[in-house]
């Protein structure tokens, strides 16, 4: 039981100093989007986006949830979606699952682009990358869903807000959604725990395992982009860096990993958090994983293509 006890009390701690790292950027983030939406300017402010939304069969005012994701984090984005639920029609499941495979694949790219230039890779050229795979990727998911009538049904966002009409009820609104994302913050940090604890990073590692090695990725990479895949971005990256730094692993295998790692990371977590806004599982993760192996395969065969844009030019001496 004592030991019990201070897992839990060890989670809440790595939760708690989380969350509020969390909430100095989304307590502004809930308040900007209520002036916004008071102000009538909402609609305005998604328009240049409706082209490439309605190519992707999502409302235009999505992306201004979207795009808080790309640039800073995925909590981020999720709670301007909290704000603007209210104001978003009816979305289906197949809708927020599209969008959730956007986020998946292309969030925290100002500092996870700078991770990728750590380990040599070309900073643009993996923002390209990213940017890029997301929306492919979703318009892919997109026509399949669409062309078998997959997913119809109205998707259920749990973290969603009411509609409100006074600021007094918006707050009360806003305090509630402050209070879900700090207990799923936590949650999430005693998950990371029970993967760790029950091996199930591992299994799913051992399943992986042999698909990165047909793509060419050498046995010290593999074992890499399994923890990026299971345990986030970050851990693999610090290992990836600490080996190419060294010159223990090649030009090949530092583009491969560190795009695989960028396309599919946190594969667990990440994931759970999309699905608590209404994105279906075999979408958010199945897919993901298959267009993530497929790219991986693409970048491979065409290395010596991409190697000019994929690597910083070096400067030559006066």
């Amino acid at each position: 039981m004592s030991a019990i006890l201070k897992t839990l009390t060890e989670c809440w701690r790595e939760g708690h100093k989380v969350a509020l790292s969390i909430f100095r950027f989304l307590v502004p983030i809930f308040i900007a989007v209520k002036l916004l939406e008071e102000s009538g300017l909402i609609p305005y402010l998604a328009m240049p986006m409706r082209p490439l939304m309605d190519l992707l069969g999502l409302p235009a005012e999505l992306s201004l949830a979207w795009l808080p994701c790309v640039f800073v984090s995925i909590y981020s984005g999720l709670a301007v979606l909290i704000s603007l639920a209210p104001q978003l029609p009816d979305l289906t499941v197949a809708q927020m699952t599209v969008f959730g495979l956007m986020v998946l694949i292309a969030h925290g790219l100002i500092i996870e682009v700078r991770i990728a230039g750590q380990c040599g890779v070309a900073m643009p050229f993996q923002f390209t990358l990213r940017l890029l795979s997301a929306i492919v990727a979703a318009l892919l998911l997109h026509l399949l869903l669409e062309g078998f009538g997959l997913l119809q049904d109205k998707a259920v966002i749990l973290l969603a807000a009411a509609p409100t009409s006074t600021w007094s009820e918006w707050f009360l609104e806003f305090v509630q959604s402050i209070a879900e994302i700090y207990v799923i913050v936590c949650a999430v940090m005693l998950l990371h725990k029970g993967l760790t604890h029950f091996h199930i990073s591992e299994w799913i590692g051992k399943a992986l395992g042999p698909v990165l090695r047909m793509l060419g990725i050498s046995p010290k990479a593999v074992n890499i982009v399994i923890i990026g895949f299971t345990l986030g971005i970050l851990y693999g990256s610090g290992l990836l860096i600490k080996e190419t730094q060294e010159g223990s692993l090649s030009h090949r295998d530092a583009l491969c990993s560190i795009s695989l790692l960028g396309l599919s990371h946190s594969l667990i977590e990440d994931t759970l958090l999309l699905m608590l806004v209404g994105g279906s599982l075999w979408g958010l993760l199945a897919f993901r994983v298959l267009f993530t192996i497929i790219v991986g395969a693409a970048i491979n065969h065409w290395y010596p293509a991409l190697e000019p844009f994929a690597f910083p030019k070096k400067k030559e001496n006066a």
